[in-house]
């Protein structure tokens, strides 16, 4: 597994607890810039020999061709046969068995397989583990600036000449190709962890994708920093859902109650899921496909334009 970290002391040693425990063989991180006790975290890690740590100074948040060394490297000196590329905030759930099984069940002649986002709300603050208190599931959105968007990230076969998309979401290369209509993996998401978390993370995030490049920003970065400067206590109304609201929300179906990321982590036992839940997998993975294949055509009608601008401008030299 890759992971880029910055400033998660809250949640990185659950996240590599977690998919240690799922089955993930090793971890190669790319620390940028953290001065929360990350760093510490991940060095003890290394020390034991379960991670490769890299650290970056630079401010620009690099993030695709950080993710890119890592995952070459992981094919070309760590022996790896599948690589999951997951941000802190990210627990890959496999669907059907463990990770292994569900990646040894992947035919040969695909090399990637995708895992959809599991949104979980912005709940109270208190002392408790973000895990502990955030066990409400929300039903994606479809607009791509909303951080709650419906979307997938994908995982690969290890290809020493990957090269991983923007934000993990895609990858090419030779013996890379999408099974594109079987999801095989939840991701649990947890975004937003707290007031604080909050008011820092999408600033900081902002100014980096801006240093690496301007067309890097994505849409809900750029939204929510705008929205942190305008009126921060504001949008953390608007993102919190106190009891009163998942009352409500439950009640309507937009909002559900999912233990599972709290029962692992506490050493116990996963439910089967139930049709009910099976069903609304479903309708999250129809809205993951939707938005794809409107990003999709959104890009290629971007690039054509900016191709025919190209010509436009040559004739009219």
């Amino acid at each position: 597994m890759t992971i880029t970290v910055r400033n998660e002391a809250d949640i990185i040693e659950d996240n590599l607890r977690y998919h240690l425990g799922a089955g993930v063989d090793f971890i190669l991180a790319t620390d940028h810039r953290s001065d929360d006790g990350t760093t510490e975290i991940l060095q003890r890690y290394e020390d034991e020999g379960r991670l490769h740590l890299h650290r970056e100074e630079g401010e620009a948040f690099r993030q695709t061709e950080w993710v890119t060394d890592m995952a070459r490297l992981a094919a070309t000196r760590f022996g790896a046969d599948w690589v999951i590329n997951t941000d802190t905030d990210e627990f890959w759930f496999a669907r059907g068995g463990t990770l292994r099984e569900v990646f040894a069940a992947v035919p040969p002649g695909y090399g990637a397989v995708r895992g959809i986002w599991r949104h979980f709300a912005l709940r109270p603050d208190d002392d408790d583990p973000f895990y502990e208190r955030m066990i409400v599931r929300r039903a994606p959105a479809h607009d791509p600036a909303d951080p709650y968007c419906a979307n997938a990230k994908v995982a690969h076969r290890a290809n020493g000449r990957v090269r991983v998309g923007r934000g993990n979401h895609d990858v090419e290369g030779d013996g890379l190709a999408l099974l594109r209509d079987w999801v095989a993996f939840e991701i649990l998401h947890f975004p937003i962890r707290s007031r604080n978390h909050l008011l820092g993370k999408y600033s900081r995030t902002l100014a980096g994708h801006r240093l690496a490049g301007g067309d890097l920003v994505p849409s809900h970065v750029a939204r929510l920093a705008q929205s942190v400067q305008a009126d921060p206590e504001e949008l953390y109304r608007e993102l919190l859902v106190d009891d009163e609201a998942m009352e409500r929300g439950i009640a309507a179906g937009l909002l559900a109650i999912d233990t599972r990321l709290r029962d692992t982590l506490h050493g116990g036992s996963v439910r089967s899921s139930s049709p009910a839940e099976d069903v609304a997998f479903a309708e999250e993975i129809d809205a993951m496909l939707a938005m794809d294949s409107a990003v999709r055509l959104a890009e290629r009608v971007g690039a054509f334009e900016r191709r025919l601008a190209a010509v436009e401008s040559k004739r009219g030299g």
